[in-house]
C-alpha cells in the first residue's frame, strides 16, 4: 500500500524520534554528515496555529520563511491564509482591524520564536517554547511577509538622529538582535490607494517587539524603520551594518537597502534610508513565482539567489562593478539610484536542478549555506532538497516525502530546517548514524 506523503512523514517522525541518532560502532568515529549519504529522518519542529479574526472567524497561519536568531532560537515568519473571495486589490479596502471580510487584519504577518529547536517534541506556546507575536501594526509593517533575515546585533539611536525627533530622547537608545522582513504585496496601505511598501526593520527585544503598540503618539506598532521601494519582495538577506539586499519581484532586480540609523520604536522618520536598484547584465531578470518565497543568501561578498520563476540559482559578487544610469523615486518620494550591467553567474540551471530532482518541475525556493563549501537548495514543486558545492557540483538529493510546498530553508548550528507551507509546518533534518 502506498502512503500519502504526509502520512508517511508522520509515521517516520513517530518511529525515528526527534534528535539526531549517534552513529553505531566506535564512539570515537567522526559523526555522520549529511554530505556523505548518512541516513536521515524528519522531525516536526513547529505546527502553525490559527488566528481569531473577530467576525471573520479564524484563519490559519501559514509559515513562509525561517531564520536563525543569534541567541540560538529559530524564527519563523508567517502570513494568514487568504480569503478566496478577495485578491491584492480588493482586500483591505476597509482600514479596520476587527476581522471584517475585507479589512486589513487579513493581511497581518507574524513571527514565531522557537526555543530549543532540536528538542524531540514540536514547540508550542503551552510548553513555553513557541512565542507568536503579531505587531500592533502588522497589517502595514508586516503585510503578507515573504522573508526574514537577522541583521545587526546592536543598533544605536542618538538623541541627535532624525529618528529621535519627538521621542524626548536624552541618551543613546540601543536596539539588540535586529531583523528585517519583506513583503509580497503592492502596497502597505488600504488597497484602493497608491503603491507604498518595502522592507521593515525590527528589534527582537521582547520588551519592544511584543505585540503591544510601541508608540506613545499614534498606532504605529514597534518597527524601527521602513523604506518603501520594493513591491512584491520575495527574498531578503543581511550584508553588514544596517544593510539588506532584497529581491524585487516585478522589476526582476536586486534592491539594496541601507536603513542607516533606526528611529524610535513605532515612529515614522525614514528620511535617511538609502536604496540602490541593480539590474542584471544583459537585461537578464530574476522571475517571481507568486506565493513562493525565493531565498537570498550572503556569505562575505558572495550573494546567492533562488531565481524561482526561472528555475535556477544565481551567484553575484556584491563588490562587482555596475554602471550608474539614473535615479528613481521611492514610493515615499525619496531619490534612489539605479545601476545596470551587474555581473552574475548561473551556479545551477534548470537542467542541473531537474536532473537532481528526478525530472520534477523546477521551482527553487529554500536556499542556504550548510557550511563554507555547500549550498542547500529546496524545490517548492516537489519536496526535494539537494546539496551542491558552491561551484554547482551535485552531492546529494533527499526526497522529504512532503510533496509540493517547501518554502524558506535555513541552517542553524549545522542543522537544516525548512518550511512546508501546505502542511503548515516547520521541519528539521536529523542525520542518523
Amino acid at each position: 500500500m502506498r502512503l500519502h506523503p504526509i502520512v508517511w512523514l508522520s509515521l517516520c517522525l513517530a518511529a525515528c524520534g526527534g534528535e539526531a541518532v549517534p552513529p553505531d560502532g566506535d564512539a570515537g568515529a567522526p559523526p555522520a554528515r549529511l554530505h556523505d549519504g548518512a541516513e536521515v529522518s524528519y522531525a516536526v519542529v513547529y505546527e502553525a496555529v490559527e488566528r481569531s479574526l473577530g467576525f471573520a472567524g479564524t484563519r490559519p497561519w501559514i509559515p513562509v520563511d525561517v531564520a536563525p536568531h543569534p541567541a540560538g532560537e529559530l524564527w519563523v515568519v508567517q502570513r494568514l491564509a487568504r480569503d478566496p473571495a478577495f485578491d491584492d486589490e480588493s482586500e483591505c479596502t476597509s482600514r479596520g482591524l476587527l476581522g471584517g471580510a475585507n479589512d486589513c487584519a487579513s493581511l497581518e504577518g507574524s513571527t514565531v520564536a522557537i526555543r530549543e529547536p532540536r528538542a524531540a517534541e514540536p514547540a508550542t506556546d503551552a510548553a513555553g517554547r513557541a512565542n507568536l507575536v503579531v505587531d500592533a501594526n502588522a497589517w502595514h509593517f508586516m503585510r503578507r511577509p515573504s522573508a526574514i533575515a537577522f541583521g545587526a546585533r546592536e543598533l544605536r539611536l542618538e538623541p541627535s538622529d532624525p529618528g529621535a525627533d519627538g521621542a524626548n530622547l536624552t541618551e543613546t537608545a540601543v536596539f539588540t538582535d535586529t531583523f528585517a522582513t519583506c513583503h509580497e504585496h503592492w502596497t502597505a496601505n488600504p488597497t484602493d490607494q497608491l503603491p507604498f511598501i518595502g522592507p521593515t526593520l525590527w528589534t527582537s527585544d521582547p520588551a519592544i517587539y511584543n505585540g503591544v503598540n510601541g508608540s506613545f503618539e499614534w498606532s504605529n506598532g514597534s518597527h524601527l524603520d521602513m523604506v518603501h521601494a520594493t513591491q512584491y519582495c520575495m527574498g531578503i538577506a543581511y550584508e553588514r551594518d544596517n544593510v539588506y539586499w532584497t529581491l524585487n519581484g516585478p522589476e526582476g532586480t536586486l534592491d539594496r537597502y541601507d536603513f542607516a540609523a533606526p528611529h524610535f520604536p513605532g515612529h515614522h522618520d525614514h528620511d535617511d534610508g538609502d536604496v540602490t536598484r541593480f539590474y542584471l547584465r544583459g537585461g537578464a531578470t530574476i522571475a517571481r513565482r507568486p506565493e513562493v518565497p525565493s531565498n537570498v543568501v550572503i556569505a562575505g561578498a558572495d550573494l546567492y539567489v533562488a531565481d524561482t520563476g526561472n528555475g535556477r540559482v544565481l551567484h553575484i559578487d556584491v563588490r562587482a562593478p555596475a554602471t550608474e544610469f539614473g535615479t528613481f523615486r521611492t514610493h515615499e518620494g525619496y531619490e534612489a539610484t539605479a545601476m545596470e550591467d551587474l555581473p552574475f553567474d548561473i551556479v545551477l540551471d534548470s537542467e542541473a536542478l531537474r536532473a537532481a530532482w528526478g525530472g520534477a518541475e523546477v521551482e527553487p525556493s529554500g536556499l542556504a549555506l550548510l557550511d563554507a563549501d555547500t549550498l542547500v537548495v529546496a524545490n517548492h514543486a516537489s519536496g526535494h532538497i539537494s546539496l551542491f558545492t558552491r561551484a554547482g557540483a551535485h552531492l546529494r538529493t533527499l526526497d522529504t516525502g512532503t510533496g509540493r510546498g517547501i518554502g524558506g530553508l535555513t541552517v542553524l548550528d549545522g542543522v537544516v530546517y525548512f518550511v512546508q507551507m501546505q502542511a503548515r509546518r516547520v521541519l528539521r533534518i536529523d542525520v542518523r548514524g
